[in-house]
């Protein structure tokens, strides 16, 4: 952080963590009715920002091994999925409070914007990027309306998944995960390889994409809290 203008941190930490607060407000809403704990609720937010710090050294690996193209974008998108999953899976997967199918997707919305949020924070405090306020605000738009929100649709995603099997075998329940976290990968790499290699042509396509499931997953929550044995 040398070199940085202590404003600069301050805005680029508001910055990178406010759009994760408003979209995890919005999701919490979804759950209303059956609210779970805040304090969970801010141990899993926490944990999940913390976990970006797990992501990294495997990160650093997969670039010192010289992989690159859709490969490294694959094993990246993986690597996070699958760390944000186990985060929430060891503190609310065994809870007491993870008592109705919707929890699932709570549960791992809040884990994964938490994780959104520190890497938002750890973003915009780039040193190889430019340090003034107007930038950090541009692209903190950007990553609320992008990458945020990316976070946020697979968990919800893999959550109901899960969440259409919550009253059946732990058999089934695993076998499920497993099938969600490949199609949250799958789903993730998507997006990665069209913002990173195809910024300029297809953007904007992605981002509407992102909005449409959105829509999609908000009917599925629906769908998912009427489950029942």
């Amino acid at each position: 952080m040398a070199g940085i203008d202590q404003n600069i941190i301050f805005i680029a930490i508001v910055v990178g963590i406010v759009p994760a607060l408003i979209w995890l407000f919005f999701w919490l809403r979804e759950d209303r009715f059956q609210p779970e704990p805040p304090g969970l609720l801010i141990l899993t937010f926490i944990a999940g920002a913390l976990s970006v710090f797990v992501v990294l050294p495997l990160e650093y690996i997969v670039k010192g091994a010289g992989i690159i193209g859709v490969e490294k974008i694959l094993i990246f998108a993986g690597a996070e999925e699958l760390i944000k999953f186990g985060v929430v899976f060891l503190i609310d997967f065994h809870s007491s409070y993870l008592d109705e199918p919707i929890d699932y997707a709570v549960y791992l919305i809040t884990g994964a914007l938490g994780f959104a949020a520190m890497e938002n924070v750890m973003f915009l405090l780039n040193p190889g990027l430019h340090t003034d306020i107007s930038f950090i605000l541009e692209t903190g738009t950007l990553r609320f309306i992008g990458a945020t929100i990316l976070h946020s649709i697979l968990a919800a995603t893999l959550g109901i998944i899960i969440g259409f099997v919550f009253y059946k075998k732990k058999k089934t329940r695993r076998m499920f995960i497993f099938i969600g976290l490949i199609i949250v990968t799958i789903l993730h790499t998507i997006f990665n390889y069209f913002i990173i290699d195809n910024v300029h042509i297809n953007g904007f396509l992605t981002l509407g994409g992102l909005w449409i499931l959105t829509l999609i997953i908000i009917s599925l929550f629906e769908r998912v809290r009427r489950i029942n044995h």
